[in-house]
């Protein structure tokens, strides 16, 4: 016999968290179904030996949107500063205001005095882009009361990231909601709003609001029964989606060292983007990546690792190191360093099914450590502590991302959901009658705050539907 709840939602990520707490708050019973042990999707910390690491986002970017959705949810949860640096080779600036712009400007053109008209180019089009947010996010905000910010906010909470998803899963658990976990959603009969759990419970919605992985929802769609119109506007997007995929994926080396935090912090700030050669990467991303996977089967894997620790030098390294943001994120004189790139999740699982990851996960892992040793932290390899790894294949199956992607839909494809910054209203929208969604797979580009916003307006569509 199937339960019936009025609303549910799948996916327990920082969407789903955000829009069922924020339906709980206006008097409404969820039912929130995720398929993992464990809620916040890739909003995650985790301690390992008294470290304290993030798994996804390394911290609340947009926190001018994360702050008033918290406090109009009553969540009282502290949020620290975090600062951010940039770097290339020796030259490190600290991105806190608007003359950082300026200040990025002259270092580029230092690095590049051959290129100044390229940079002045460049600087443009970010100056535009900062308009832009100006205008989405630098007034009162239309999804939450008394909402003003600064687009350069940048916050950590106190215990790491994943203290914001641990927050919503207390929140609904006071407001009587419930959340039900390893409940991953193998059918969807979207027709007879029935939903089957992968332990075989069946569950039945007046409205579903689904803030998963949007391959694996139209995997179990059926179009038959529906009118001819509403038939083929399913049948269009699921045609589309299934034949997109994400955007790229990360590589992450997680690393504890006993060094002290000082050492770092008289380097960068706790939020850092570094890139250890001003030559850059060039082709080696793209160009030459394709022709490695063009040409798989005939790879010499010596002229791979060549080809590799190239790509571990030219590259930009996100590096966040928690404890600079937060005292209590690493036993005392010691520090945990969260350091990653943008990798491809295709290439990760050829070398998978070839049989060989174990070996590229040690041999990656030495070159990057070699690149930050030779240029930014010298004293890192004598003394790293322990080390461990996350890359495509692992966000994929933990997190339920379709090919590992952390921020939706890739750029170098048409977008299969006809919404963008824009126009998010359209986007929480699908084509099935009573269905709505939020989430790194509604708009395009994603982020932690288009995931907040998309939940926001789906919760609102719902309540006002519900007429209550």
């Amino acid at each position: 016999m199937a339960e019936h709840h009025p609303i549910i939602i799948v996916g327990a990520g920082i969407s789903g968290l955000s829009a069922a707490t924020s339906l709980a708050m206006r008097g409404h019973k969820i039912l929130l179904l995720e398929k993992h042990s464990t809620c916040g999707g890739l909003v995650n910390s985790f301690t390992r030996e008294g470290f304290l690491f993030d798994g996804g986002i390394r911290a609340v970017e947009n926190a001018g949107m994360v702050k008033p959705m918290l406090e109009e949810l009553q969540i009282d949860l502290p949020l620290l500063p975090s600062n951010v640096s940039l770097g290339i080779e020796d030259k490190i600036i600290k991105a806190d205001s608007k003359e950082s712009l300026a200040a990025y400007e002259r270092m580029l053109k230092e690095l590049y005095p051959d290129s100044t008209e390229d940079v002045a180019k460049v600087i443009k089009v970010i100056a535009k882009f900062d308009i832009y947010m100006q205008v989405l996010f630098g007034s009162d905000s239309p999804f939450f009361k008394d909402v003003t910010r600064d687009v350069r906010d940048y916050h950590y909470p106190k215990g790491g990231v994943g203290s914001i998803p641990s927050a919503l899963v207390q929140r609904l658990g006071e407001l009587g909601s419930t959340i039900k976990t390893g409940a991953e959603v193998v059918h969807l009969d979207a027709l007879h709003h029935t939903l089957l759990d992968e332990k075989g419970n069946r569950y039945t919605y007046d409205k579903l609001i689904w803030c998963a992985d949007m391959k694996h929802f139209y995997r179990m769609i059926n179009a038959e029964g529906y009118s001819d119109p509403v038939k083929s506007n399913i049948v269009t997007e699921q045609e589309k989606i299934l034949s997109s995929r994400g955007a790229e994926s990360v590589f992450t080396l997680f690393l504890a060292v006993d060094l002290p935090p000082k050492y770092f912090g008289n380097i960068s700030e706790g939020h850092f983007f570094y890139t250890p050669s001003k030559q850059g990467l060039g082709q080696l991303h793209r160009t030459e990546l394709d022709n490695i996977l063009a040409t798989w089967e005939q790879l010499d894997r010596t002229a791979f690792y060549s080809w590799l620790e190239s790509f571990c030098r030219l590259n930009t390294y996100e590096i966040s190191i928690p404890v600079l943001n937060d005292s209590d994120a690493a036993p005392e004189g010691k520090a945990g360093l969260v350091v990653s790139f943008l990798f491809d999740h295709e290439l990760t699982r050829r070398i998978e099914k070839d049989g060989w990851y174990n070996e590229f996960e040690q041999r990656i892992s030495t070159m990057m450590i070699d690149t930050l040793a030779e240029s930014v932290y010298p004293q890192l390899k004598d003394h790293i502590l322990f080390s461990f790894t996350a890359g495509p294949l692992h966000i994929e199956r933990t997190r339920g991302c379709s090919e590992g992607a952390i921020v939706g839909w890739s750029f170098e494809q048409d977008i299969p959901i006809d919404a963008g910054m824009l126009n998010m209203k359209k986007a929480v929208l699908t084509p099935i009658p009573d269905i709505y969604r939020a989430g790194q797979w509604t708009v395009s580009p994603a982020g932690l705050p288009t995931c907040i916003m998309t939940a926001k307006m789906a919760a609102d569509l719902v309540h006002k539907e519900l007429g209550e």
